[in-house]
């Protein structure tokens, strides 16, 4: 399989214009199983994307707009995620080990089964989110100091 990251600049240009336009123009981003590995996401508008099963391991997405995004069953390791608005976005089953969780808003993700284990996430920003039994939290977080 070729590798999508050479088109990553017009894919993302795209679906900001489709996101932009209601989806009268440009794109929308269906990145799903896609090999991604250290792609270069910043500054994006990636609203409702679909990274559903695709490997994103140490990707940058500092400062992106990442609402409602898909990213269900993804390989999320050491992924940089600074400043990102990650609400109502599918982390379910992702493995996020390592992840750089510096000022994202969680609010209203879904990390049920999401592997959080060694983040900086805090209990504020998962205070919000919806986790279950099988959200892997770090060491310092347990599910029931979450509530």
């Amino acid at each position: 399989m070729q590798s999508l990251i050479p088109l990553l600049t017009i894919i993302l240009s795209s679906h900001r214009e489709w996101f932009k336009t209601k989806g009268n123009s440009g794109v929308f981003a269906d990145l799903s199983k896609e090999n991604l590995e250290e792609g270069n996401f910043q500054n994006s508008v990636l609203v409702e994307a679909n990274f559903q099963g695709s490997n994103l391991n140490k990707s940058n997405f500092k400062n992106s707009d990442l609402r409602g995004a898909n990213f269900h069953d993804a390989c999320l390791a050491k992924v940089q995620f600074q400043n990102c608005n990650l609400e109502e976005s599918d982390l379910m089953w992702a493995n996020l080990k390592g992840a750089i969780l510096d000022n994202a808003s969680l609010k209203n993700a879904y990390l049920h089964g999401a592997d959080l284990r060694e983040t900086n996430i805090t209990k504020d920003q998962i205070k919000f989110a919806y986790t279950n039994e099988d959200t892997l939290l770090p060491n310092c977080i347990s599910n029931k100091e979450k509530t």
